[in-house]
């Protein structure tokens, strides 16, 4: 067919959070004449195998990885320097991607395709339960680098979601297969019981923000891991991952800050005091949460994020991060930034949005969740394609003065086609998406 209470610490801190950088290059201008192919969806994944990469571990199996980066004009990989090749973070994603393929059953190629991506994630598992991220040159896994090193951090929570969310497809065309998945589940979910469920209730005040530490680093790694905890709850009935579920939703809910007329406007602040565009699945998590736990409360609190919030970033043109700081006016906004905008900061609200629509069966949020994923087809600040169908593509980034990087790695091209798919599965989504669309 991819920031000081306000200190440097917390400039760091924010920067480790990130999986996969992006690389930074000088705005270049966007191709305005697209192929004269004609597309029979919105989705197209020629780019996406493009970057598919085939991998042997050191005891000998096979699996499938995806190229990091793809560098223009030519979108020849690129490896992440001094990081790897390809990595769990992507893998996962993709995996996601396949997995909800409407032609998944009957298409043995998409089978194969998954088998392969899902034999990466779990030969990237370590001793402790947690993943490494990344594979070097020679498939020599980086077991030391800070994005890549086998602690509880997002490339686990990612790993997490794809194999509970695997595991019961794959066991209706390859039942050993799914036997190795739910081991390696087994083997997270012991760290994860020995190190983090019995993380004492504790806050700490960060620019007069109360924020709970017994999250895994910040809301936004919560609620990736939520949403790999939960499909691993529902087939188990482990009540001691149910009741965490609950006590990292409950976290989540005290970062969300202001109300439908007070800034932040009802958004769940990211990590610390700071709100950041990617990975914000707050809302999703809580959503799922509710459902999972018939609590009412979660999905309140994620329906007043979208009501009150994605107008809001909307408006402003949309946003990269900002922090928070209460003081005797109320929640100010300090190190506000709108760039650079990319894929990974959309995609979250549009699922969020598409939620919204299921639970309420209301038009309004399907209308919402069509126009945010028109910032892929034009409706953005530089007015530019962002996503093709008719190459797969999706550019990495609008940078500050609406230039656009062109370049086109996993991570943009995987959230672009993960926003695209779920679009396509509600006819009001897409009609949105179709009005919204720059022409």
């Amino acid at each position: 067919m991819r920031i000081l209470q306000i200190t440097l610490a917390g400039c760091l801190f924010s920067l480790l959070s990130l999986a996969c950088s992006k690389q930074s290059v000088a705005p270049q201008p966007v191709p305005l004449v697209q192929p004269p192919v004609i597309a029979a969806s919105i989705l197209n994944t020629s780019h996406l195998e493009k970057l598919a990469v085939q991998v042997v571990f050191p005891n000998g199996e096979k699996g499938e990885g995806i190229s990091i980066y793809a560098d223009a004009p030519n979108y020849t990989p690129t490896p992440a320097v001094n990081e790897g090749f390809t990595c769990v973070d992507d893998v996962a994603r993709e995996t996601l991607f396949y997995l909800r393929n409407s032609t998944f059953q009957s298409d043995t190629s998409v089978q194969k395709k998954l088998v392969g991506l899902l034999r990466f994630l779990i030969n990237m598992q370590s001793d402790n339960g947690y993943f490494y991220n990344f594979l070097q040159a020679g498939n020599v896994i980086n077991k030391l680098g800070i994005t890549s090193i086998n602690q509880p951090k997002w490339w686990s929570w990612r790993a997490l979601q794809a194999l509970t969310e695997a595991a019961p497809v794959i066991q209706t065309i390859n039942a050993p297969l799914a036997t190795q998945l739910n081991g390696s589940v087994s083997k997270l979910i012991d760290a994860i019981k020995n190190d983090l469920v019995n993380l004492p209730l504790d806050t700490i005040r960060i620019n007069g923000i109360h924020v709970p530490q017994w999250l895994p680093e910040g809301a936004d790694q919560a609620a990736t891991l939520i949403l790999g905890l939960i499909p691993y709850a529902r087939a188990t009935g482990d009540m001691v991952i149910k009741t965490y579920i609950q006590k990292l939703a409950d976290g989540i809910t005290l970062m969300q800050l202001g109300d439908d007329s007070h800034f932040p406007y009802s958004c769940f602040l990211s990590s610390g005091n700071t709100w950041h565009a990617y990975g914000n699945d707050q809302a999703t998590a809580l959503f799922e949460t509710g459902i999972f736990l018939n609590d009412n409360k979660y999905t309140d609190k994620a329906i007043a994020e979208v009501n009150n919030f994605y107008p809001w970033i909307l408006n402003s043109g949309y946003k990269n991060s900002f922090d928070v700081s209460l003081t005797n006016i109320g929640f100010v906004s300090g190190n506000e930034k709108s760039y650079e905008q990319i894929a990974y900061g959309i995609r979250p609200m549009v699922f969020a949005s598409i939620e919204a629509y299921k639970i309420t069966n209301e038009e309004k949020y399907a209308d919402l969740a069509g126009r945010l994923a028109s910032w892929f087809l034009g409706n953005n600040s530089a007015k530019a394609p962002i996503f093709s169908i008719y190459t797969g593509r999706c550019y990495d980034a609008i940078n500050a003065g609406n230039g656009v990087n062109i370049n086109s790695g996993a991570e943009s091209t995987i959230e672009a086609l993960l926003t695209m798919q779920r679009v396509n599965n509600y006819p009001s989504v897409k009609s949105a998406l179709d009005k919204y669309k720059i022409k």
